[in-house]
């Protein structure tokens, strides 16, 4: 286990790392090929995939400038989420962008020598309270969803549910620099994954199988940070 934790974090810290990640990301956008039929959807995401990447990899890594570049990734996500009809995934990036405001003055305040955020780890208590939030922006979802009107089918209706518990959940924890939060992605990531497949946007199902070793290497550069503390 030591050496696979070696591993990914070998990985998240190589300076091509960010790199081979937006490649990735074009490769999938030239796949919708722009240059024949622009798709307003699809380019919106791409802008945002780009921004995002390099948000959740400056996050993963503690660098405060990733919320700034995180503002931008919303934005982007936001609307291309909204015209493919995901609102769980969508509503949330409102939320996103006034988290990364608060968090970019909060991780300003708790740097170390290297200015790398400090990481906090998460007490039963405060376990306690995340299950509870989790479950009320659950059932927030279903209640908000049915209120506006949106046609989604049974299985987009369970997972925009989710999705939007476990990212208002993960983003509070992020910013207030809980290390459980990555686990949390994790699980928000394969349920995104599947979700833009369902809706044929393979664009943002690229950039959140990205996210998704993003946020495992987050769980192993911010389990590492904890224990030096």
């Amino acid at each position: 286990m030591n050496k696979l934790n070696s591993g990914i974090i070998s990985i998240g810290r190589n300076k091509f790392y960010p790199y081979f990640c937006v490649l990735f990301v074009t490769l999938a956008f030239l796949y919708t090929d722009p240059f024949t039929t622009l798709n307003l959807r699809y380019a919106i995401s791409y802008f945002g995939a780009v921004c995002g990447l390099l948000c959740v990899i400056l996050l993963a890594k503690r660098k405060n400038s990733g919320n700034v570049l995180g503002m931008f990734a919303v934005t982007g996500e936001c609307i291309a989420n909204f015209l493919g009809g995901n609102i769980g995934a969508s509503l949330p990036t409102f939320y996103y962008f006034g988290s990364h405001i608060y968090g970019l003055f909060t991780w300003q305040k708790n740097q170390d020598n290297d200015k790398n955020v400090k990481v906090r780890s998460l007490n039963e208590q405060s376990f306690l309270y995340t299950l509870t939030f989790l479950i009320a922006a659950v059932f927030f979802n279903i209640y908000l969803t049915d209120a506006i009107g949106v046609d989604n089918t049974i299985y987009q209706l369970i997972t925009n549910c989710f999705i939007f518990g476990l990212g208002v959940v993960a983003q509070l924890l992020l910013m207030m620099r809980y290390s459980f939060n990555w686990y949390l992605w994790v699980i928000l990531n394969v349920l995104v994954i599947g979700l833009n497949i369902y809706t044929d946007n393979l664009i943002i199902a690229t950039q959140y199988l990205i996210y998704l070793f993003n946020a495992i290497y987050g769980i192993c550069e911010w389990k590492q940070s904890e224990r030096k503390q």
